[in-house]
């Protein structure tokens, strides 16, 4: 990251140029990177996220992730949307390949600003999930599966701000 201009680039996408500066653009309020040849302006925003919140029997499944951030914490399975897909899509994918498992979406439990690698900002789309089939996980990504009732959540080993929200949410709402 470059002093709040998010990720800097080298050359412009548009021209292939080098010669970017820094400026507030027209009709803009942040400096950002400028293509002093063609006028292109680098815009970055948050990486987008989903995830679900699956229940069976009253339990809710969390993943022990086996990567930063939060490594050795637990969450619920989630990831990055691929371009193209779609975030209810996204969701059934994660929980497929985080834990083996196939899944049912139910509701939208709420988006949720986050914290992603290397400081990037994450917006994270999570849903509420039912199990439809059993699974174990295989992913890399994952160092543990386990199934929580509520009373037993681990709140003080959560990953992120945004999964105790989620799953507070969730409950309150259950």
């Amino acid at each position: 990251m470059s002093r709040g201009f998010g990720e800097a680039i080298k050359f412009c996408p548009q021209c292939g140029s080098s010669e970017l500066v820094r400026r507030v653009p027209r009709r803009d309020d942040k400096e950002r990177q400028v293509c002093a040849r063609c006028g292109y302006v680098h815009y970055v925003g948050p990486v987008l996220a989903a995830g679900a919140i699956l229940r069976h029997d009253g339990r809710i499944c969390l993943v022990r992730r086996a990567h930063e951030p939060g490594l050795g914490l637990w969450t619920f399975p989630g990831g990055f949307v691929d371009l193209g897909e779609e975030t209810g899509a996204a969701a059934l994918r994660e929980v497929a390949e985080e834990t083996g498992c196939r899944a049912a979406l139910g509701g939208l439990v709420g988006v949720y600003p986050s914290e992603g690698p290397a400081g990037k900002r994450v917006v994270i789309v999570v849903y509420a999930a039912s199990l439809l089939a059993g699974g174990a996980s295989r992913s890399e990504e994952v160092r543990e599966m386990r199934w929580f009732a509520p009373a037993e959540l681990p709140w003080d080993e959560l990953a992120f701000p945004s999964s105790a929200r989620a799953l507070r949410e969730l409950l309150a709402g259950a």
